[in-house]
């Protein structure tokens, strides 16, 4: 079996917290501002911008070829907006939710886009305190990239499990270990993409919720994957963002070659396996309940297997793609680190109070080599 290497890119939302009390603070803009005063020459590998709410940070990577690229582009990104942050009396987190108390004020980013969206969809925008990490593969056939999308569904559930990072909300414990997720879920164009037959079907599918006032355009769709509008690209959304660099990196790694998979079975044609819509809902939901903590649910067959089985499933439906990459060692230390000692939402649990649970995140937010 023959692969074409991808391009890959990432993005990781951060929050911006208080360096005592670990509650969010909207201070974005003037990081933002700290950041384009110091940047000068420095060469990042990435773009970085606001998101829905002042006290959130986003980074989107440059295009990448390698893992190593995405690491350093991690690395160099994060150690900048760490600076930039604790000039301004501030640290950046790495986790899917702040565990604190919720923020009494609104602090929305003032742009058109978050406005319009905050007026439409109301408290459940203006609560949107939740961090992911998004990740794209090339893929410039469009046509294609509904097939791929058909293909990489089943892997969904698997997939919220191992990047499970938010088990607090407002000030408690929610017995999730991705709470985000659920945050994240009422949202009305989140969630897994629905099965396509063509880009046809799929184009019909866009025309049809924006002539009902669904979505302004196709910019506006959310799925857990989806095909964006402005980069030619297959984009992964279900995840929280991680806390470690190496974690996102083997993550990275995980979908770079779930899709290099996908693209090999389509082009030779192999069957999709069936799934039915609500089976796939709930494994998702299972996983983002469970973590890797418990057992998962296997959406193809709909059997209740182990976590660390499901996980050995994808490594070994992915072990062709992942040795093509001639990457491979950095997405298996992440999976067997999972098994061995679970997610972030596991460590979180493992924090103390919740100031302290925050004081972890930010310590392990900082890249090694930052670190030392």
């Amino acid at each position: 079996m023959s692969f074409t290497i991808p391009t890959i890119g990432v993005e990781e939302e951060y929050q911006l917290v208080d360096p005592q009390s670990g509650e969010l603070i909207p201070n974005c803009k003037e990081v933002m501002q700290t950041i384009r005063r110091n940047r000068g020459s420095q060469a990042v590998g990435s773009e970085i911008q606001h998101e829905l709410h002042l006290n959130q940070i986003e980074m989107a990577s440059d295009v990448c070829s390698s893992l190593e690229q995405v690491r350093s582009a991690l690395n160099q990104t994060r150690h900048l907006l760490i600076e930039a942050a604790r000039s301004n009396e501030t640290e950046l987190a790495a986790a899917g939710t702040n565990p604190l108390p919720l923020p009494d004020e609104e602090v929305l980013t003032p742009k058109d886009r978050y406005l319009a969206m905050t007026d439409r969809y109301q408290q459940i925008a203006r609560e949107l305190f939740i961090f992911g990490c998004h990740v794209h593969v090339a893929m410039d056939d469009r046509e294609l990239g509904i097939q791929v999308m058909n293909r990489c569904r089943r892997w969904l559930p698997i997939l919220q499990a191992i990047t499970a990072n938010s088990p607090f909300w407002n000030g408690v414990d929610t017995g999730y270990a991705s709470y985000r997720r659920e945050l994240w879920a009422q949202w009305p164009m989140a969630g897994p993409p629905p099965q396509f037959d063509s880009l046809a079907d799929y184009s019909r599918c866009v025309d049809d919720l924006v002539a009902c006032g669904a979505i302004r355009d196709e910019s506006f769709l959310y799925w857990d994957i989806r095909l964006p509008t402005r980069v030619p690209t297959i984009e992964f959304r279900a995840a929280d963002v991680m806390t470690h660099v190496e974690e996102t990196v083997g993550y990275v790694g995980i979908v770079r070659a779930i899709v290099m998979q996908a693209v090999s079975e389509a082009t030779h044609q192999h069957p999709i396996p069936a799934i039915h819509p609500s089976v796939l809902s709930y494994s998702i939901w299972h996983a983002a309940r469970y973590g890797m903590s418990e057992q998962l649910v296997d959406p193809v067959t709909s059997e209740m297997i182990p976590a660390a089985d499901l996980l050995d499933r994808l490594m070994s439906a992915l072990q062709p793609a992942l040795i093509a990459t001639g990457e491979a060692r950095p997405v298996e230390d992440f999976a067997n680190q999972l098994v061995s000692a679970g997610t972030g939402a596991d460590r979180q649990r493992r924090g103390g109070n919740l100031s302290n649970v925050v004081a972890q995140v930010v310590s392990e937010t900082v890249p090694t080599a930052m670190a030392t």
